[in-house]
């Protein structure tokens, strides 16, 4: 305990220091001796005060998504880990799908930012000193897309995404990423992913070898790579729960708690597997409780994976992380579960401001420790006021999608189309709530946020928009629009600078070419759109085709950038 708060310290944190420590059942201070359950809970108890803390779970754990182009540095990692030891988290998942370095695969993590087991060892030592373990959580079915797409990981291929099952191929390379992880985590508790296999056995398996059943399949290789696991010395392996109830739900539903298991079936399930039930989406309580029940009557070990709310956002979604996982861990606390954890994916490029997920941990550890964790523990950790913290995570409030808005191309225009058709006067809500939002955020001097140049350039767009299809519309006089595209060309540097500087300080340099290739295509289209209007003034075409189409709305678009902005899909 003394060497974590020497750690803590040397980052330019001050905790002060009781004369005596000693581990025990539970964590309170008496006299001037800390008694600690654990590291993580006596930082979090020197922290809040002397408030009486009490954890439910024995494992409190966040799961880091390092798959989707933000791999962090080394320095930066090493302050992420402290500060979920410092809320008390004493677990944290890796999601690795093949950043990591496998020396007898050159192609596995190729220009992904792949650790090497130096660097995993590292990361490893220092958690270990602050009281978190470190838990490898990768894939070994499915999401394997990123290994899968060179020419010569072909032999391992069943789908695009999928490895093949059976093959002695796979399990050479699961057993190469299985003795990579063990010789790096001295953990015995292994992830080993295999959701969202769909179209398992029917790619280059089903030309191989013909038709099997999917459950056999799956269930065939679950024992499989759990052998593997276990020659390896890892005892306790887990695998995400959503296959089992896929293929037996007649609508292929995950959320389908009324399904009936084959009992023969469930028996094949290997005795140290455990499951992992991930929601992050539903908010009513009787789907959760059904989910949870259901789960437990499959007599293995479960562990509830929530979120904190940070993929498919610009900064952390607060409100629906409070929807979501405040109730999640209150059904987790009823139904007895020991383990939790909260996922921070980062879908379609890791483009949030990672920092702002603070916010969300401080929030779900206060929910479960029963709201006796100060508001102080927050400033203490990010320096930062959390009303202030609030306001920014009020953008994902907006009526409109910042995602989507920011994505959206400003000539083609699908986001804006579905949203507002070509009516000029259905922007003007949109744009009142978000000038309203940029005065907060002036008013509580927020101007440094990235979320104030983020909000002035959905801004920006809105109003171009809008402009557009006013003096389009007008016919009489020629379109005018050379101060809103100078200033949208502005916001929008301004946003591709606050990228680059997080990526470069935070993150290895790979996956940042993706967000830029995104934002320096809006600036090349807005030159494109200067000329087209400067054409259209001239004469030289009659119409704007882009502006003529007939639009009907769709119910649900989504967020990722290649379906938002191209109007072609490419192949």
């Amino acid at each position: 305990m003394k060497e974590a708060i020497n750690i803590v310290n040397s980052y330019g944190y001050e905790i002060k220091e009781p004369t005596e420590y000693i581990k025990g059942e539970e964590t309170k201070l008496v006299l001037d001796t800390l008694y600690y359950k654990n590291i993580p809970e006596g930082l979090l108890y020197l922290i809040n005060g002397e408030e009486e803390l009490k954890n439910h779970f024995k494992k409190t754990a966040t799961m880091i998504d390092l798959s989707r182009n933000a791999v962090f540095k080394l320095t930066y990692f090493k302050e992420v880990i402290l500060k979920h030891a410092l809320l008390g988290f004493n677990e944290i998942w890796l999601y690795m799908e093949d950043v990591f370095e496998i020396k007898e695969l050159p192609k596995f993590g190729y220009l992904r930012g792949k650790y090497s087991k130096e660097e995993l060892k590292e990361l490893v030592d220092f958690s270990n000193q602050l009281g978190i373990t470190l838990i490898p959580c990768v894939q070994t079915l499915g999401h394997m897309g990123q290994f899968l797409r060179w020419p010569s990981s072909a032999k391992f291929k069943d789908t695009s995404d999928v490895l093949k099952v059976g093959s002695e191929d796979t399990y050479r390379l699961i057993t190469l990423m299985l003795k990579t992880l063990k010789e790096v985590f001295p953990t015995t508790k292994i992830h080993v992913g295999m959701d969202e296999t769909f179209g398992l056995g029917f790619g280059r398996y089903y030309k191989e070898e013909g038709y099997t059943p999917q459950p056999k399949l799956f269930m065939e290789h679950l024992k499989k790579v759990n052998e593997l696991a276990l020659k390896e010395g890892f005892e306790e392996v887990y695998i995400w729960s959503d296959m089992f109830f896929r293929m037996y739900s007649k609508h292929e539903s995950y959320y389908d708690y009324n399904i009936d298991f084959e009992e023969s079936y469930l028996k094949e399930i290997p005795s140290n597997v455990g499951l992992v039930y991930w929601d992050y989406y539903n908010y009513k309580k009787e789907i959760v409780e059904g989910m949870v029940k259901k789960h437990l009557t499959l007599n293995k070990k479960i562990i509830f994976a929530s979120g904190t709310w940070i993929w498919t956002k610009l900064t952390y979604d607060k409100t629906q992380t409070d929807r979501t996982a405040l109730m999640h861990i209150d059904v987790s606390k009823e139904y007895g579960l020991e383990e939790i954890c909260f996922t921070q994916w980062q879908d379609d490029g890791a483009y949030v401001d990672y920092d702002s997920i603070y916010l969300g941990l401080y929030d779900v550890i206060n929910h479960i420790y029963d709201n006796k964790v100060k508001e102080d523990v927050f400033t203490f950790l990010t320096n930062k006021d959390y009303q202030d913290a609030v306001l920014i995570s009020q953008l994902n409030d907006l009526k409109i999608s910042p995602i989507r808005l920011l994505w959206d191309d400003i000539i083609l225009a699908i986001y804006l189309n579905n949203t507002f058709l070509y009516e000029p006067n259905s922007f003007n809500e949109a744009i009142k709530e978000l000038d309203d939002y940029i005065k907060k955020l002036k008013e509580n001097k927020l101007t440094t946020n990235p979320v104030y140049n983020i909000a002035n350039l959905l801004n920006n767009k809105l109003k171009l928009r809008q402009q557009l299809l006013k003096q389009y519309q007008d016919k009489e006089n020629k379109i005018s629009l050379a101060e809103e595209l100078k200033e949208l060309e502005k916001s929008v540097n301004l946003v591709l600078n606050d990228f680059k500087e997080r990526w470069l300080s935070n993150y290895k340099v790979y996956g940042l070419e993706v967000l830029e290739t995104r934002l320096i295509a809006t600036i090349s289209r807005i030159d494109t759109l200067r000329r087209i209007i400067e054409d259209y003034n001239n004469k030289l075409i009659t119409q704007l085709d882009f502006l003529e189409e007939e639009l009907s709305q769709e119910g649900y678009l989504t967020i990722k950038f290649a379906d938002i902005f191209y109007s072609s899909t490419v192949k």
